[in-house]
């Protein structure tokens, strides 16, 4: 099951692939973004079979407010969907001068019972 959303000038790229999600770029829309109800529905599909091992790597470029809302929300599905079935492994990318980005991923780490792994990245 591949699946790709394109990026916007305002929403990210994802792309989910067997075992693997990906979504990264600019998330800095101005009202509730698609993007994350499609991103939520593909997860709790991936989820009722999922692999054994699940990587999640959120790499973004600038977020906003309503990103974050919608960034927590999607770990949140993560955490909640997440069974003993599969060990779920997050990478939290942040470039390094970035501290917005830098302190959601320190949120979800903290907030989270999930492997939160930051990164940080001179892209």
């Amino acid at each position: 099951m591949t699946f790709t959303i394109a990026q916007t000038r305002t929403t990210p790229y994802a792309e989910f692939k067997k075992g693997y999600l990906i979504i990264k770029g600019k998330s800095v829309p101005f009202e509730h973004p698609d993007i994350y109800d499609i991103i939520s529905d593909r997860l709790r599909l991936y989820f009722e079979n999922p692999e054994k091992h699940t990587r999640i790597d959120f790499n973004f470029s600038a977020i906003n407010a309503v990103s974050k809302r919608h960034i927590i929300d999607t770990f949140r599905l993560i955490e909640n969907m997440g069974t003993k079935d599969t060990i779920i492994k997050v990478n939290w990318y942040y470039q390094t001068n970035d501290e917005d980005v830098l302190e959601l991923g320190e949120i979800c780490k903290s907030t989270f019972n999930l492997n939160v792994q930051l990164k940080k990245t001179d892209q």
